[in-house]
């Protein structure tokens, strides 16, 4: 097993809430309080071509291409 669960306060409404976490494929977490209805979770999408340029660009990299990127896409939406 490479996850865990814990009991944590909730930020919104200091009732105890549920929360979970987990390493494998990649660090991810996932809480919910049933007092408040809060919730959050580690949200997987890929960049826009646009995003991911302008990021690259920051760190000195070349800029992608889109046929590039999208040979990424099936596996992003897979996880």
């Amino acid at each position: 097993m490479s996850g865990f669960s814990s009991q944590e306060i909730c930020p919104i409404c200091g009732k105890p809430m549920t929360a979970y976490s987990d390493y494998k494929p990649f660090d991810s977490v996932f809480g919910e309080c049933l007092n408040c209805g809060f919730t959050y979770y580690t949200k997987v999408e890929q960049l826009s071509l646009e995003e991911l340029n302008e990021r690259r660009k920051e760190e000195g990299l070349k800029p992608l291409t889109q046929k590039h990127l999208d040979r990424f896409k099936d596996a992003i939406k897979g996880i």
